[in-house]
């Protein structure tokens, strides 16, 4: 079921920041028009965004809002980053090649789920994440895992030295080489609940996170039991979080 289009963003503290560990985390907050006293919490995390600041994730979080009822959507804005608007969270935003993947982000974007969670008195928590946004979200996944119900992982990375191997053959760029402190969702899959429900989504024709690495994870993860299913979108690329077959993957997931 679907609410009216009307939603509501407050400008006020509450709904513009939450606390992620260390970190102050900006986000835009958006309501369903009608909306029970436990509602549904969808949490939207943008990709490494390299060449500019990011708001996709409000843009995902205001029509997941505004297209279905009992949903608090947040548009969460990663450790570094800057939104068109000027807002920044706190901590560093590294160089997009992997630098930023690491434990003391993955906790941040953690801490900032579980603080929305308390502070909506969610009935059930659903992350939606696009590219590096949704590795750490896969690694949130394994070190916390009774914090998330669903999560749409989408043209997304598991094992990130491999894909900064991958990286360093399609550009040639040094900042790929050498070793940098990171996490691996690969390596974080024992860890995960063998209740969560986690659907990846990539572009058969992506380029920066090419469709193996999802494949890869798909099958370890259902080696392990959990229950994982991949897919794929036919001659699609990298940057498809706003997609509409990536809308329906979701609405199924808010029922």
């Amino acid at each position: 079921m679907t609410a009216k289009s009307h939603t509501t963003r407050s400008d006020v503290d509450e709904q513009s920041w939450v606390q992620g560990g260390p970190y102050r985390l900006r986000m835009s907050t958006f309501v369903s028009e009608e909306k029970c006293e436990n509602p549904i919490l969808v949490v939207a995390v943008h990709g490494d965004a390299p060449f500019h600041e990011p708001d996709h994730q409000y843009a995902f979080a205001g029509k997941v809002a505004a297209t279905h009822r009992d949903v608090v959507a947040v548009g969460l804005l990663r450790p570094g980053y800057t939104d068109p608007e000027g807002n920044r969270s706190d901590g560093e935003r590294g160089q997009a090649t992997g630098d930023n993947l690491n434990a003391t982000n993955t906790e941040a974007i953690a801490g900032a789920i579980g603080g929305l969670k308390r502070r909506w008195n969610a009935c059930k928590v659903v992350v939606a994440a696009h590219s590096g946004g949704a590795t750490l979200a896969a690694n949130v996944l394994g070190r916390h895992p009774p914090l998330i119900d669903k999560a749409l992982l989408v043209s997304s990375v598991y094992d990130v030295e491999k894909w900064r191997q991958h990286m360093f053959e399609q550009t040639g760029a040094p900042v790929f080489q050498g070793k940098i402190e990171t996490l691996s969702p690969i390596e974080q899959i024992t860890g995960m609940s063998d209740q969560v429900e986690v659907t990846l989504m990539v572009g058969s024709q992506d380029e920066i996170a090419p469709p193996g690495f999802s494949e890869q994870y798909e099958a370890v993860a259902r080696r392990h039991g959990k229950k994982v299913r991949l897919v794929r979108l036919e001659g699609e690329g990298h940057d498809i979080f706003l997609d509409p077959a990536v809308f329906a993957e979701l609405g199924p997931m808010l029922m």
